[in-house]
């Protein structure tokens, strides 16, 4: 039906499809009209129209054959059924006859169309797009796998292709066939041919008429395809081009003698020179004579072990001194033989200088370091005794006779001294945690309990209700001892800074990428120009609130260095007056 619609059938071939579906309806119905005794020789007339078939649409002639064999098979069986006798064995006799016309044929109209084989041998397994065409007609006789794959055909289905299917016009075509008639003459021009998906492909045709075999041969040029190659390697070229001129590094080539053959830098006009002036000069023209003969045995050693080779170079340019990091690889011509090298150096100068800065940096921090571990020592000494004697007096004050004022002044002391000692030692921590490399444990952890220890061991129970609300088969990835640390500071946070009736939450949610712990609490809330400083160290709220409880000020910002070490973060919710929650985000892969 594509056929038709594309109007590849010419009036000769209507006229022979006609022919052919005659012979076969003749056959059909002799067969079905004829006595079963007299049927010896009448199946013989099926063998016309399979013979037509085959040389007059070769490409079609096993359906017809088929076709015709299943109306032949199922007129002996009805026969069969209504009672005559009918022969198994001569019926099958006469569709073996039938399937060996078809193929006898096949094999003799191929060969038909090539006075010599040997054409079509060499059309078939040339490697060029090549394929032979019949004068009268312009069907495809035989085509080479090249020339059927460019138009989206198997090498038999492009035989026997009317010249409608694929010449795209009337023109080119009529052309070809005044050129064919030029005898020992070879037509060259650009025309479009269809490809069995429709696709219009502009070609090349070259063809000759081949006048001992009365066949036309053709060779086909995708240049559209050539165009497509074409365009695309001048857009990478220009592509190549546009990454040279962005780029700081040099680009440069050298022959075996060190000559430099091509030499690029973007740079080049800023230090007072241009890569024309270089061009055609040796290495030494503006190396000193160290650095040149270095250079010159390693173009040596690439061209010996043709592998690539890099190395540093330190070089002045314009009273200031830069590192180079130079690589060259061999590179030869197109008929192999060696032509000399191609290179690029980069600049590294400013690498080099941010790796000395690196390097002192953590020389810097281990300084730190240890003046933190030093300042902690000095800061413990003497607070240790103090807090001591202090915490004697205290708990006998009779014993050493101490009056009623004196033990309340004592007892302030003590508690000031107790809070001097809580913020050294968690300043400490949070010195360590800045500075230092902390390795994670991390364990599949059980939250609700994890949650039920961290309450207990604290003792916040007895200063506000806690409610765990974390289902019992809740587990996370993490530390337990980090995390651990960051829930007892928003625990601590939320039960610090809680009013009647003092009641604090901990819940649990979870995403697609998250695990989320939130602490709840119905407390005196925090102001919203507020929240974005309270995990600052030593960040105060209320003054009289914190040095009451004794508070840091560094407790949240250590619990949310803990967190951070997981890879997630703590966020806050607030009332004023209502309460506040803060949620700790923890990745579900750590």
């Amino acid at each position: 039906m594509r056929c038709f619609r594309q109007d590849c059938f010419t009036a000769t071939d209507i006229v022979k499809m006609i022919v052919v579906v005659s012979l076969s309806a003749v056959s059909l119905m002799l067969t079905a009209a004829t006595p079963v005794s007299a049927q010896l020789f009448c199946p013989l007339t099926y063998c016309i129209p399979i013979l037509l078939a085959a040389l007059w649409f070769p490409r079609q002639a096993f359906r017809a054959t088929a076709l015709l064999v299943a109306g032949f098979a199922i007129i002996r069986v009805h026969l069969s059924a209504l009672g005559f006798a009918v022969d198994p064995v001569m019926t099958g006799l006469h569709t073996m006859i039938f399937f060996w016309v078809f193929g006898a044929t096949t094999l003799f109209s191929q060969d038909a169309h090539l006075a010599a084989s040997r054409c079509r041998r060499i059309v078939e397994e040339t490697r060029d797009a090549r394929f032979l065409c019949d004068p009268e007609t312009l069907r495809v006789v035989c085509a080479s796998g090249k020339c059927a794959d460019m138009f989206g055909y198997a090498p038999r289905e492009f035989v026997g292709i009317p010249a409608e299917m694929f010449w795209a016009d009337e023109t080119g075509k009529a052309w070809f066939i005044e050129e064919m008639k030029r005898e020992g003459y070879v037509g060259n021009a650009e025309m479009v041919f269809y490809a069995n998906n429709g696709d219009a492909r502009r070609v090349l045709l070259s063809c000759r008429a081949l006048s001992p075999e009365n066949l036309f041969e053709c060779t086909v040029v995708d240049t559209g395809r050539l165009l497509g190659e074409n365009n695309e390697l001048i857009r990478s070229n220009g592509r190549l081009m546009e990454l040279i001129r962005q780029t700081n590094d040099i680009f440069f080539m050298q022959d075996a003698a060190g000559c430099i053959l091509h030499f690029s830098w973007v740079r080049a006009s800023e230090y007072g020179f241009s890569p024309e002036d270089i061009v055609g000069k040796g290495a030494d023209a503006f190396l000193p004579p160290n650095l040149a003969a270095q250079n010159i045995e390693l173009i040596q050693k690439v061209i010996e072990e043709q592998k690539s080779a890099s190395y540093d170079l330190d070089l002045e340019i314009g009273g200031v001194r830069y590192t180079f990091s130079v690589t060259i690889a061999p590179y030869n011509g197109v008929d192999g033989a060696f032509t000399g090298v191609v290179g690029s150096a980069r600049d590294t100068s400013e690498v080099r200088r941010q790796r000395l800065a690196c390097r002192q940096l953590s020389w810097e921090v281990e300084q730190w370091k240890g003046l933190v571990t030093r300042l902690a020592h000095e800061l413990r000494t003497p607070l240790q005794p103090l807090v001591g004697y202090l915490r004697m007096v205290v708990e006998d004050p009779g014993y050493y006779g101490s009056t009623k004022e004196a033990e309340k002044i004592l007892k302030t002391c003590l508690e000031c001294a107790d809070q001097e000692q809580a913020v050294v030692e968690r300043v400490v921590e949070l010195s360590l945690l800045t500075m230092d490399y902390v390795d994670l444990t991390v364990q599949d952890i059980p939250l609700r309990e994890l949650i039920e220890t961290t309450v207990s061991e604290g003792g916040y129970e007895r200063s506000a209700r806690i409610c765990n609300e974390i289902p019992d088969n809740v587990r996370i990835p993490g530390d337990p001892d980090r995390l651990s640390m960051a829930v007892a500071g928003l625990v601590a946070n939320a039960v610090k800074y809680n009013e009647p009736p003092e009641n604090v939450w901990i819940r649990y949610a979870r995403s697609n990428a998250n695990h989320y712990i939130m602490v709840c609490d119905n407390g005196i809330g925090i102001p919203e120009d507020n929240i974005e400083s309270i995990f600052e160290p030593l960040h105060v709220g209320d003054v009289n609130q914190d040095r009451k409880d004794g508070s840091t000020g560094l407790g949240l910002t250590i619990a949310n260095k803990y967190v951070q070490l997981h890879g997630g973060d703590i966020t806050v919710k607030s009332e004023v007056g209502e309460g506040s929650t803060f949620t700790i985000r923890i990745p579900r892969e750590v």
